[in-house]
């Protein structure tokens, strides 16, 4: 048996209705404030996500990788909402160099925009590293995992 005060009371009784939320201007509702490391994620994730660009996998092995020397470099300098953006980038051969660039800095700069808030003034990508095709796709089609022999 249930103790009757803790039954919720039927759905008609206002139980699965909200409060409304009044409209305010937005001055009054606060201030976004997106941290740097979260643009540079935001960054990162543009710029794999552009064709041609080689994932972190076939850049560096398990350890390079925890320690931070797998491609795309991305390091951001902020002032409020705009920022300069410098890439290191590697390339899967024989992905156009300057059509692979431009394409990155364009996702770059639309995911920053329209997930962060934040302006991109500059962007200076360069290709780092050209990688070789059998480093990114192992026999059975997907990303190829670099171990130690």
């Amino acid at each position: 048996m249930s103790d009757p005060s803790t039954t919720r009371p039927p759905l008609a009784e206002g139980w699965a209705t909200r409060p409304t939320v009044e409209a305010t201007d937005a001055p009054e509702r606060g201030v976004l404030r997106v941290a740097d490391r979260v643009v540079e994620k935001v960054a990162r994730a543009a710029v794999l996500g552009v064709p041609g660009v080689a994932p972190d996998a076939a850049t560096a092995g398990t350890v390079g990788r925890a320690l931070g020397r797998a491609y795309p470099h991305v390091t951001c300098s902020r002032a409020g909402d705009r920022a300069r953006v410098v890439l290191e980038i590697a390339l899967v051969w024989p992905a156009p160099a300057a059509d692979v660039a431009r394409r990155v800095c364009d996702a770059v700069t639309d995911q920053l925009r329209g997930l962060a808030g934040v302006h991109v003034d500059e962007i200076r990508a360069t290709v780092a590293r050209i990688v070789d095709p059998s480093d990114v796709v192992g026999p059975s089609g997907s990303a190829k995992e670099r171990r130690v022999r």
